[in-house]
């Protein structure tokens, strides 16, 4: 069995990162010790409560969550940010005995803390971060706190995007963002100085880009394939139609978080390059933040970061992998 990686996520709460919290909870592997939610793409509050209401489902009572106090640079538009409301409506969600209390946020706690206390509760073993959303909270942790490279021992994280023929365009419709950067990925985009930052801070980071995760499309096809048939057997696949119901019949989502989180309990799935520069457009003109540039280099080059791009996935592995992993989970309904 695969050494156990004490993980902290990082999220700001859409669907599939909800998700990614039951994912990652499935994987014998990995050991959540912490849970940082951003007022980005969500609504933080509401979301880090949901977030230990789904860890209440499967008995994962004691994992502190709290909200970040990170602020954008380019905030995601209100549209974007009402899913965790729904979740919290769902019936599956709230099927409680009359004597469990859902834990609140903690406030005014930070990622630097947190690390630092799981660091030192594990024996001086560095954490693992997973991150599912702008990287703001890690970026403010390596300049508050000196030590902080040391306690990690590697980010993955979903963010990012390099402009190819085949991905023509990040992720941001400028139909509803007017004036934004289209060539941009909402995580960079939300903070780019922060993702420069940390993209070149010496910490090994595994990045996950649009240019792969945009490949496990969620679609309502996928839904009705993978999740609605078992779903009557497994509360986990109920759950999960339930809630990427909620986004499917939009055009052009993707399980971006939960393809990221799968790397965790199967890196067999991707393929990465050697090691690449990555560098993050900071200017002030909001048309061009954001925009990442990507030059891939042969191991034998000297590198002032230590990132390395997933550059394809086994998309069926993936959809396997991850209605399996959920098969495991036990509901407390």
């Amino acid at each position: 069995m695969s050494e156990t990686k004490n993980t902290i996520i990082i999220h700001d709460g859409a669907t599939d990162e909800l998700m990614s919290l039951l994912f990652a909870a499935s994987m014998p592997n990995v050991s959540i010790k912490g849970v940082m939610v951003l007022n980005a793409d969500c609504q933080a509050y509401p979301t880090a409560r949901v977030s230990s209401k789904l860890f209440d489902l499967i008995n994962l009572q004691d994992i502190p969550v709290a909200v970040s106090g990170a602020r954008a640079w380019n905030a995601f538009p209100w549209t974007y940010r009402q899913y965790s409301l729904m979740v919290d409506l769902l019936p599956i969600v709230n099927q409680y005995k009359a004597d469990v209390k859902v834990q609140k946020p903690l406030m005014d706690f930070s990622l630097a803390k947190m690390v630092d206390n799981v660091y030192r509760e594990t024996n001086n073993t560095p954490v693992t971060l997973l991150c599912l959303s702008p990287v703001t909270d890690i970026a403010y942790a390596l300049k508050t706190d000196h030590d902080f490279k040391e306690k990690i021992s590697e980010i993955v994280w979903m963010g990012g995007v390099y402009i190819t023929k085949e991905t023509p365009n990040g992720n941001i419709d400028t139909g509803i963002a007017p004036g934004a950067n289209p060539y941009a990925e909402w995580n960079v985009y939300w903070d780019p100085q922060s993702t420069k930052d940390v993209l070149t801070s010496g910490i090994k980071v595994k990045m996950f880009p649009l240019n792969v995760t945009n490949n496990v499309t969620l679609t309502t096809d996928i839904i009705r394939r993978y999740f609605l048939p078992d779903s009557g057997d497994f509360p986990p696949l109920s759950l999960a139609a339930q809630m990427y119901s909620l986004v499917a019949f939009q055009y052009g989502f993707s399980f971006w978080d939960t393809a990221a989180t799968a790397y965790l309990g199967n890196a067999d799935l991707y393929s990465f390059n050697a090691a690449a520069r990555v560098n993050v457009d900071t200017s002030p003109d909001p048309t061009k933040q954001g925009t990442m540039t990507v030059d891939f280099i042969s191991k034998d080059e000297p590198l002032e970061s230590s990132v390395e791009i997933a550059t394809d996935i086994n998309v069926k592995g993936f959809y396997d992998y991850y209605v399996k992993q959920l098969k495991t989970l036990q509901f407390k309904l």
